[in-house]
C-alpha cells in the first residue's frame, strides 16, 4: 500500500448511531443512541486488504499465519458444495479479493509491518472512526444514502441466516445488488474489492457495507477485554447487517487474538492530517 491507497476523513463532527446489534446480545453494553460525536482527521484505506497485499506481507515479514487461503469454486460444485473453499495453496485469479480467516494479532502484524513501510504509524481504525469513514456527517444508513442494497431479500432473519436463504439465494439472482450480503456460506462468496460501483462512502472508500466483516480497535464491551467490534457486515450474513450502524462482535468465547473465519478482514488507517 501507498499514501494514494488512504481516503481522508476530515475533522468534524457527524451523526453516529443508533447503534444495532443482532447477536451476543446478553455481553452486548447498553447501545448508543443516534448522537453527533466529533473526531480529528484520519486516513483510512480505500479498500480491505486484499489477497495480494497479504501475500506480499507474508514474504516479506515471514508472520507465522494460521489462516487458510480460499477460493471462488464455479459451476455446480460450488453452487451445491460450497461456492467459497479453502485451499492449501494461493489460489491463482485471486489477487484482488479482500483476505479473511485472519485474526486481529495478524491484523495488527501486518499494521507493523506496514508502518515500517510508510513511516507512519499504521492501525486499525476505532468503531467511530469506521463508521463515520463509512457513513460520512449526515447519518446514511450505507454508504451510498438509505435505499435498501437488495430489497428482494429483506424478509431474512436479523440472525442467522436458515435453509430459506440457501433455497432463496440458490434459485433467485439479486434483482440488485448494491452490496454482497445476504447470501448462505454454502453457495455465498466475497467479490474482488470495488465490484459494485454503488458500494463507495462519501470519502472514497469502497466496500464499506457487506463483503466482509472487518476488524476494529474498538472493544465489544468494556468489561470484556479480550473480544473487539466487527464492523460492516458480509456476504454469509444477513442483509440487516449490512447497514453501517450495525456492531457485533466475532466472538465473545474465542479472544479477537486467536479468531479467525471465512468472513472476517480488515482495513487500516493512519491518524492525523
Amino acid at each position: 500500500m501507498t499514501p494514494a491507497d488512504f481516503c481522508h476523513v476530515p475533522a468534524g463532527p457527524f451523526l453516529y448511531g443508533p447503534e444495532r446489534c443482532f447477536e451476543r446480545l446478553a455481553q452486548c453494553p447498553p447501545l448508543k443512541p443516534r448522537q453527533t460525536m466529533t473526531l480529528p482527521a484520519f486516513w483510512l484505506a480505500k479498500q480491505p486488504v486484499t489477497y495480494r497485499q497479504w501475500r506480499d506481507f507474508l514474504q516479506a515479514s515471514g508472520h507465522p499465519w494460521r489462516g487458510r487461503w480460499y477460493r471462488v469454486v464455479p459451476g455446480w460444485r460450488g453452487t451445491f458444495l460450497r461456492a467459497y473453499a479453502p485451499c492449501d495453496q494461493y489460489p491463482d485469479g485471486h489477487d484482488q479479493l479482500p483476505i479473511v480467516d485472519v485474526t486481529q494479532a495478524d491484523a495488527y502484524a501486518y499494521c507493523a509491518w506496514l508502518s515500517q513501510k510508510l513511516n507512519r504509524r499504521v492501525t486499525l481504525p476505532t468503531e467511530f472512526q469506521w463508521e463515520k469513514a463509512a457513513r460520512g456527517e449526515n447519518g446514511r444508513l450505507y454508504p451510498w444514502g438509505n435505499e435498501k442494497p437488495r430489497p428482494d431479500i429483506q424478509w431474512q432473519r436479523t440472525f442467522p441466516v436458515g435453509p430459506e436463504t440457501y433455497l432463496f439465494t440458490l434459485l433467485a439472482r439479486p434483482r440488485r445488488e448494491w452490496t454482497r450480503a445476504g447470501w448462505y456460506w454454502r453457495n455465498g462468496y466475497p467479490l474482488p474489492v470495488g465490484s459494485l460501483p454503488q458500494n463507495v462512502s462519501p470519502y472514497g472508500c469502497v466496500d464499506m457495507s457487506g463483503n466482509i466483516w472487518e476488524w476494529t480497535s474498538s472493544l465489544y464491551n468494556p468489561e470484556l477485554p479480550d473480544f473487539h467490534v466487527v464492523k460492516g457486515g458480509s456476504w454469509g450474513y444477513t442483509i440487516h447487517h449490512a447497514q453501517c450502524n450495525v456492531r457485533s462482535a466475532c466472538s465473545v468465547t474465542t479472544p479477537s487474538r486467536d479468531y479467525h473465519a471465512q468472513g472476517t478482514g480488515f482495513r487500516v488507517m493512519i491518524e492525523g492530517e
